[in-house]
């Protein structure tokens, strides 16, 4: 793969392809979003060439969503030449190297690469450079996962932790665990003691775990600083610009325009009064 000098895009001119293959973390992106703020971009973003000369993000999502927020009308970038296939692999590679990327992560850069490269295993590790073991758990980790935990990953909505402890149930269960998860509001060690209870206990107590996890939460220390007071109203806001700011043509598509803009204005005056309440 050959590189090329920095250059400099707008950026409308790159494509966000391969996005759908990072975790949004809201708190990272608003660190991101006050470094740029202060500092300006310290670092290129990473874009791969396509054959027909657009060019497609390969690191830099972060950096990226900043840029759009902050109104930047260019961004400095750094061209790396190849296929998709060698884009996905610089897509771990780059961020391997920088300890910025999750197992989940390079699990669902691996899948793309299994499912729609249709790559075998084996080709796929001696791409990344690394032995079929480290393919194939990764892997087996994301294809375990329920589409609605895997959809809320990728939107930051529950931790990579959540994610990875909910994984080790089989898929018919995930999405009831993860209910008791969101509707609790578990951390990560709390998610995994209801998993591991889920493992242990036969399936007939599963229904009263799920809709009474009492030997859980009486554990739960009475203040909790992840969502108390004003931080955790701060964080679901960050969570909620997060999913409107990615929602698709797709999902638009699936609504009725008067009910989405009756719920807009809603939304609207809403904020609108809390903003007044903040003055």
């Amino acid at each position: 793969m050959e590189t090329s000098p920095y250059i400099t895009l707008s950026p409308s001119e790159i494509g966000e392809r391969y996005a759908d293959l990072r975790i949004i973390q809201p708190r990272a992106d608003a660190a991101m979003q006050r470094s740029m703020h202060r500092y300006g971009q310290l670092t290129p973003v990473v874009v791969g060439r396509e054959p027909d000369d657009s060019y497609e993000m390969v690191d830099g999502f972060k950096r990226m969503r900043a840029a759009l927020k902050l109104g930047y009308t260019e961004l400095q970038a750094k061209v790396i030449d190849g296929g998709r296939r060698a884009m996905k692999a610089a897509i771990i590679h780059l961020n391997t190297k920088a300890r910025s990327i999750a197992e989940l992560e390079t699990g669902m850069v691996i899948r793309s690469l299994y499912r729609e490269d249709m790559l075998t295993q084996v080709e796929i590790a001696v791409l990344l450079d690394r032995h079929k073991s480290f393919v194939c758990r990764r892997l087996r980790l994301v294809e375990k996962l329920n589409d609605e935990v895997l959809a809320h990953l990728k939107l930051g909505l529950i931790n990579i932790t959540v994610g990875r402890e909910l994984a080790r149930l089989p898929a018919g269960n995930q999405q009831r665990a993860f209910a008791t998860v969101v509707k609790y509001r578990f951390t990560g060690t709390e998610t995994h003691h209801l998993v591991k209870l889920l493992l242990q206990e036969p399936g007939w107590c599963h229904d009263g775990i799920l809709q009474n996890p009492a030997s859980i939460l009486t554990e739960r220390q009475p203040d909790r600083p992840r969502y108390s007071g004003s931080h955790d109203f701060y964080g679901w806001l960050i969570k909620m610009e997060v999913i409107l700011a990615t929602v698709s043509e797709a999902q638009l598509n699936s609504c009725q325009p008067q009910e989405v803009m009756a719920m807009i204005t809603r939304i609207e005056t809403a904020l609108a009064g809390i903003g007044k309440r903040l003055k």
